[in-house]
């Protein structure tokens, strides 16, 4: 059983069983929770009192290092079993919520995984959202998280989030050449705008795309589009239609305003806003007059009253249950 050829050191962790006595047919990812270069998580793992170690480490400029050899199962996942069958990866990553890696990082975990199937006869990496199948390794599922066995929350939400993501690229790689890119057309959705960067993840800001903007990506890096400008997350990109398809592209595109009008007209039937007397359901008109000829209902001015009906059903309800009450008391008084 041989190591990858992608990894550029080679220091062998104490912390170890050797043979692992499971065919390699699982991968499992985590974050190491700091930017830690292939020569710490060398030192790291290397540490007998630690009690820890993987099969392989990538640090945050890509490169790879091998911590335990294939062959042998690594201490990695807090499970026996899991660590018997899986090749363990720890990567580079932020060291605070929600532990990101960044694209060289994320390059060489695709790389590496693939090569880790192409070697260890895995034709397809499958990952599932559900635990039960992922531990059990269910319909196929051959990607597993430490936070399965262990209460942590290893890899970490933003590897967590893409790990569909990261099984379809490691597949592309593994069914062979990727068909030439198309480009596309995508609307940006991000509220508070969408940064456009030199370079993926880290690069200097060159500009902001305000919520709504229609930009064409022309390439793709690992979760990042390329829009002619700069780069973008495309977690905040909808993709509408294809670049060289206009039509379709009209009938898709919905500026970000058109959205928010929609919703509000929506909600606005299903809790419409009374701003005359004359507007208010004649089950409630008394009611609500009462409230506001004594001044408890003010209106929001200009003679409106700026009253939904939730409002005004909640201050009927409340009005009428205040009367009951006293009501009440004046009875037991008069009985007394």
């Amino acid at each position: 059983m041989s190591n990858s050829n992608l990894s550029c050191m080679r220091v062998i962790s104490p912390n170890r069983n050797s043979p692992r006595n499971h065919k390699i047919d699982t991968i499992t990812i985590h974050c190491v929770v700091g930017q830690m270069s292939v020569e710490s998580l060398c030192s790291h793992f290397s540490n007998p009192n630690l009690g820890a170690s993987c099969n392989y480490g990538i640090g945050p400029d890509g490169r790879i290092c091998t911590i335990v050899d294939e062959c042998d199962r690594s201490w990695c996942t807090s499970d026996w079993e899991n660590d018997h069958r899986a090749i363990t990866i720890e990567c580079a990553s932020d060291a605070f919520y929600p532990y990101a890696i960044n694209a060289n990082v994320w390059k060489s975990l695709i790389n590496l995984c693939a090569d880790i199937c192409k070697r260890s006869g895995i034709r397809k990496l499958v990952w599932s959202t559900d635990k039960n199948t992922r531990v059990n390794h269910l319909n196929g599922c051959n990607l597993t998280v430490h936070r399965d066995y262990d209460n942590k929350s290893c890899p970490g939400d933003y590897i967590y989030g893409r790990l569909g993501q990261i099984a379809k690229e490691v597949n592309q790689k593994l069914d062979g050449p990727a068909a030439p890119f198309k480009a596309y057309q995508g609307q940006v959705n991000a509220t508070d705008g969408l940064n456009c960067r030199t370079a993926p993840v880290s690069g200097q800001v060159l500009k902001v795309y305000s919520d709504g903007t229609v930009v064409t990506i022309t390439k793709e890096d690992f979760g990042w589009g390329y829009t002619g400008e700069g780069w973008v997350c495309l977690d905040y990109i909808n993709k509408i239609a294809s670049a060289k398809d206009p039509a379709a592209k009209e009938d898709s595109i919905m500026d970000g305003k058109q959205v928010e009008k929609i919703v509000k007209e929506v909600l606005n039937r299903q809790n419409p806003v009374y701003n005359k007397l004359e507007d208010v359901p004649s089950y409630w008109r008394a009611d609500i007059k009462e409230l506001v000829d004594k001044g408890i209902i003010a209106g929001t001015g200009g003679g409106k009253l700026g009253l939904t009906m939730t409002e005004a059903k909640m201050a009927v309800i409340v009005k009428r249950a205040v009367e009951k009450s006293q009501d009440a008391g004046g009875t037991e008084a008069a009985g007394a």
